[in-house]
């Protein structure tokens, strides 16, 4: 199940409430991403608490490749190098904004 397919259930269908829950999650992708990227690459406490944030949201909406690159950061210690690990959930969260935007821009307003 896609993630818009994944929001139509939980609102019943109801296409105006599956908007505005496509906003918010687009909305909270782009902070998240950007609280992603502000953290220091060796701050892994700050870094797993984001990556724990973002996995909660990510499960909701079915969007694997942003939850599976959380729980691998999430998994890492404080001695592993989390630089790749935070690119690839970056990356995972950029792909989910292009596939949200995307997804908006095909709605009728």
């Amino acid at each position: 199940m896609n993630t818009f397919d994944q929001l139509q259930a939980l609102t019943g269908g109801n296409r105006a409430l599956t908007r505005r829950l496509l906003e918010e999650v687009l909305r909270s992708c782009t902070d998240d991403g950007q609280q992603l990227l502000a953290i220091a690459h060796d701050d892994h406490p700050r870094m797993v608490d984001i990556a724990h944030k973002i996995h909660g949201a990510a499960r909701i909406v079915q969007a694997r490749a942003v939850y599976e690159a959380c729980e691998a950061l999430e998994a890492s210690t404080a001695q592993d190098d989390l630089r790749p690990l935070r690119e690839a959930l970056h990356m995972a969260l950029m792909q989910l904004q292009a596939e949200l935007g995307q997804t908006l821009a095909e709605l009728d307003p």
